[in-house]
């Protein structure tokens, strides 16, 4: 099946173990890729039955009933996913517990407890799951990107990190946040001269302290097993310990 998520392969899976025979006779089969129908690990192991999709555990007894149509994540241990429902989508838990089902136009979960929402008009929040109370208002910020346990604001043109109940944890100052590198972040910001505009580099850790202030005209990503990184200022290129500069962080 080629859809959304990419090419899924629905394979029966035909061994001798009686439990997978029942499902087989029911006419149910695994919903996995074909490289792991033999080693799927997974706390609830996706299905397919008649066009909708359920889920088993590791006994093949059907414990969320096949009604879906498609689904973002994966069971591999007891937490929530990302389900799609007769064109609603939703947040589905191991317990086959639907939470906001229909309510918002997407969802995107972050962690177990959070998740970002986006309403009719478009426009992006961050929704506590079980108590369905706002943390950050719609519109409050123009978009986000959860990756890596790090969560980023962005409003207008400018970036910053934030907690999923809405604490500033750097102030949204940054042109370009990159991805975390060995719990590090690099950054960029932006200064305005004569209508010139000067890239700035700097690198801060997860928390948002910083750990090279961002006067640099590059940062290199972090190398040899995330113990060096160079910065380049006036032609001059400069290496770090980053063991250094980090207990250096530390000692103040």
């Amino acid at each position: 099946i080629k859809g959304e998520y990419g090419m899924i392969s629905v394979t029966p899976y035909i061994c001798s173990s009686e439990d997978v025979k029942k499902l087989r006779d029911k006419g149910i089969s695994l919903y996995i890729t074909k490289e792991s129908v033999c080693a799927y690990k997974g706390y609830l192991c996706p299905v397919l039955q008649n066009g909708k999709i359920g889920f088993i555990n590791s006994f093949a007894e059907v414990v969320i009933p096949p009604k879906y149509d498609s689904f973002i994540g994966e069971f591999n241990e007891p937490e929530s996913m990302i389900v799609y429902r007769d064109n609603k989508c939703g947040i589905l838990n191991t317990d086959g517990l639907e939470m906001l089902m229909g309510e918002y136009q997407s969802i995107s979960l972050i962690g177990t407890q959070y998740a970002i929402v986006m309403n009719s008009e478009y426009q992006k929040g961050i929704i506590e799951i079980m108590t369905n109370q706002m943390t950050v208002p719609f519109g409050e910020y123009d978009n986000f990107n959860y990756y890596n346990k790090v969560l980023i604001a962005r409003k207008k043109l400018l970036k910053g990190l934030i907690t999923p109940a809405g604490k500033l944890i750097t102030p949204i100052q940054y042109r370009w946040i990159g991805e975390v590198e060995y719990g590090l972040i690099r950054v960029i910001v932006e200064d305005r001269t004569n209508d010139v505009v000067i890239k700035r580099w700097g690198l801060i850790d997860i928390q948002g302290d910083e750990v090279l202030p961002a006067i640099y005209d590059n940062i290199s990503p972090i190398r040899s097993n995330g113990s060096v990184v160079y910065a380049v200022k006036d032609n001059k290129t400069i290496k770090f310990d980053i063991s250094n500069l980090t207990q250096r962080e530390n000692i103040e």
